[in-house]
């Protein structure tokens, strides 16, 4: 199984990631060179979260992951007949960009994005917001969109969940609850029958979930989201805080 240490710094690349996904060895530089060695009755599930614009999501070494050449990559890998269907979650400002209009629905994918084609995605658990990080943390600790899906599988049993029933969950959340003041549109391509499925074939099982119930949407409040773009600017502001702080606390300790 590929895990996070496989490709980490000047090997995180597209054609890495590309190479990657299509099982293609020969083309991977650097890492570990594992590639995803899939069969024909294979299920995919793919989630990637960077920065976005349009038509383009951020990599960490350029060039950066461009829409036409992400959906001819996923059209070769249906062509090689090397897996049965694949879900794909994408985290990123814009995400719906790299999809919309392009996205074929014969490729037995299904796809969700934080965002449409024209809109930022959302920060969470940031400083003085609610919910807040533990006080030592002064930066937000996650996306909207990534919580919402993550904290649905680990507190539902999969084998029970279907895939339309966390995107229900996603796209309630991520929306911040029906507000849209702050939250973004979770959209979703390719073909919409394998929402049927159940989770578990996709994002795997974990034996402690197996009494938990399967989805239901909760009711909650909004809570405190920041645009993704100025999530750094936040940062900053809070580490100002922090100097002022500390520059008090100081002068107060000569006095």
């Amino acid at each position: 199984d590929l895990s996070f240490q496989d490709y980490t710094g000047h090997d995180v690349t597209a054609a890495n990631f590309y190479a990657v996904l299509l099982g293609d060895k020969t083309a991977v530089t650097g890492g570990s060179g594992k590639v995803i060695a899939s069969k024909a009755n294979d299920h995919i599930f793919v989630y990637y979260s960077d920065h976005g614009g349009p038509g383009v999501l951020g990599m960490p070494n350029k060039p950066y992951l461009y829409a036409a050449d992400f959906i001819e990559t996923l059209k070769k890998k249906h062509a090689t007949g090397t897996y049965k269907e694949m879900v794909i979650y994408v985290e990123a400002c814009e995400s719906g960009s790299i999809f919309e209009g392009i996205m074929p629905k014969d490729l037995n994918i299904y796809v969700t994005t934080a965002s449409n084609a024209q809109e930022s995605s959302y920060g969470t658990y940031c400083p003085g917001m609610n919910p807040s990080p533990p006080s030592e943390y002064i930066t937000c600790l996650g996306d909207l969109y990534s919580v919402a899906w993550m904290e649905d599988c680990e507190t539902h049993n999969l084998k029970k969940e279907t895939v339309k029933q966390q995107y229900q969950t996603v796209k309630m959340r991520t929306s911040n609850y029906n507000t849209y003041s702050e939250g973004s549109h979770v959209m979703e391509y390719g073909n919409n029958s394998i929402k049927s499925e159940k989770l578990y074939l996709y994002q795997g099982f974990d034996p402690a979930t197996v009494n938990l119930p399967r989805n239901e949407l909760p009711v909650k409040s909004p809570v405190g989201v920041v645009n993704q773009r100025d999530a750094d600017l936040l940062f900053l502001w809070h580490m100002v805080l922090v100097y002022h702080v500390l520059l008090i606390f100081g002068y107060l300790n000569r006095l």
